[in-house]
């Protein structure tokens, strides 16, 4: 049986070569403990790519009020706002 499943560790190294420690941490998380990290802007400079889909399946849409990701029908394009 095939499977898109994947595994990734939950160890962080600590040592000052792979300081800053939030780049270990689930994007949904960072969010939550480094607020400054929350805001787009800031994070797609700082985070790793899959942080960043992490931390978006969270936000909130402007369009719909609700955690979509941009997967809602205006976020896609496919509706106009009213």
């Amino acid at each position: 049986m095939k499977s898109s499943l994947s595994l990734s560790s939950n160890l962080m190294i600590d040592d000052e070569e792979h300081r800053p420690e939030y780049r270990y941490l689930p994007g949904d998380y960072v969010g939550a403990i480094y607020p400054r990290l929350a805001d787009v802007r800031v994070a797609k400079d700082e985070l790793t790519h899959r942080q960043l889909i992490e931390l978006k399946q969270y936000l909130v849409c402007v369009y719909c009020k609700r955690p979509c990701a941009g997967t809602c029908e205006i976020g896609r394009g496919k509706r106009r706002v009213q």
